[in-house]
């Protein structure tokens, strides 16, 4: 494919005074298609073995002797790092290159999940399983970034394969990890993963290849100014408003099933079918382009969602039904994670999308911090329905409060 040669300088408006640097960067190169794929690769193993945690849940809460809500924590304290940890990979990636801060990921999440593997008690997990988190946010947002500013007529295909590793993950690493389980253990499947996701990152630090001067020679957008923004925050708040739910699918989901005579292997493909849907809905946003308004497409999302989880409230442990809501979530977090950074850069720009989408999926952690804990104690207590009902309510109030929303530009 032929190189192009690009200069922009993109300025967001109403009250903000964000703008996106002048550079000159190399677009659409077979290196810049390299970096995708290697992207895809490195979203695939590392959410992977962060959304097959509902398959990891029992074989935990019964080796220590305990319940769902405790372990359940766990993940809640992985996303909540990883959020946190990508608002500042993010913004490390912009300014100092994608590479270095990539390869501290490929390191932390190999010896994270290998000393975890090694936990004699449920506390030792708490404090080792969350540093998963900040190897996947030394990973998302800077490779997100890195595509997005190596493209600018294929953009939106080239972030939907990117983020199609991660429905990917999601669709077969919850079955491996059951099979692993069954014949190793939940201690030898993270000895399995940590080898693995190692591995796999390490041939992206080596596709992103060399950093250039251009690529760091400017000052990120300041968080001050996001702040400022006042459409950005009320996507923030809509964002915490609807991560619960966001979440809740994949803690859960498996346990529900089983809960209700479905056999294991089955109940763990439903947090695949999430995974597969997300393929197949990313691919076709990636080839549809830029013809839907992203912020239309963001809004549309959060209404998929909460379908998928009404579903799943009013299923009576059909399996059909939830397979169809589990197809639901999957198609709507598609539309979600591939329309967020379509409408950050419309906003801000492309130099600095690392930085501004790892801030903005804060917003998701702050949700995640308290939602799989507390819908695991609400089920610990009173049982599924009621907490499923409370990640509907929250969904709702979040379609609101992104109705609300309107573009800098407009």
């Amino acid at each position: 494919m032929r190189a192009a040669r690009f200069t922009t300088t993109t300025c967001a408006t109403s009250g903000s005074d964000v703008c996106a640097h002048a550079v000159t960067t190399e677009l659409e190169t077979p290196r810049a298609w390299a970096v995708t794929w290697a992207a895809f690769g490195a979203n695939f193993v590392t959410f992977g073995v962060l959304f097959s945690f509902g398959v990891y849940l029992t074989p935990i809460a019964d080796e220590f002797g305990t319940t769902t809500g405790p372990v359940s924590g766990l993940f809640s304290s992985a996303v909540l790092v990883y959020y946190f940890a990508g608002a500042v990979g993010g913004r490390m990636g912009d300014r100092y290159g994608t590479r270095p801060v990539v390869a501290v990921g490929a390191v932390t999440i190999g010896v994270a999940l290998w000393v975890a593997a090694q936990a004699d008690a449920l506390w030792q997990l708490y404090v080792v399983f969350p540093v998963v988190g900040i190897a996947v946010g030394c990973c998302y947002p800077p490779l997100i970034g890195a595509v997005g500013q190596r493209f600018e007529r294929r953009r939106v295909l080239a972030i939907a394969i990117v983020l199609t590793g991660v429905g990917a993950g999601t669709w077969l690493m919850p079955s491996i990890a059951r099979r692993l389980i069954d014949s190793r253990g939940w201690r030898g499947t993270f000895e399995v993963w940590a080898l693995m996701c190692t591995a796999v990152i390490l041939v992206v630090v080596v596709a992103l290849g060399r950093t250039r001067r251009d690529e760091v020679a400017h000052k990120p957008v300041k968080a001050g100014a996001l702040v400022g923004n006042r459409a950005f925050v009320r996507l923030y708040v809509a964002v915490v408003l609807v991560s619960p739910g966001f979440y809740a699918p994949i803690a859960f989901l498996n346990d529900y099933a089983v809960d209700r005579s479905v056999s294991e292997a089955a109940a763990a493909w439903l947090v695949g079918i999430i995974g597969g849907a997300t393929v197949v809905a990313r691919l076709v946003i990636g080839g549809l382009g830029a013809r839907f308004d992203g912020l239309t497409q963001y809004r549309m999302s959060y209404w998929v969602m909460t379908a998928g989880l009404a579903l799943w409230l009013v299923s009576g442990g059909s399996y059909a039904a939830l397979a169809v809501a589990a197809a639901l979530h999957g198609i709507g977090w598609a539309v979600w994670v591939t329309a967020a950074p379509l409408v950050l850069t419309e906003w801000f720009g492309a130099r600095d999308l690392g930085g501004v989408l790892g801030a903005f999926y804060t917003g998701l952690g702050l949700g995640a911090l308290l939602g799989p804990a507390v819908s695991g104690f609400i089920i610990d207590q009173w049982g599924y329905r009621p907490a499923i009902a409370v990640v509907v309510a929250g969904n709702l109030l979040a379609i609101a409060v992104a109705r609300s929303v309107r573009t800098p530009a407009a």
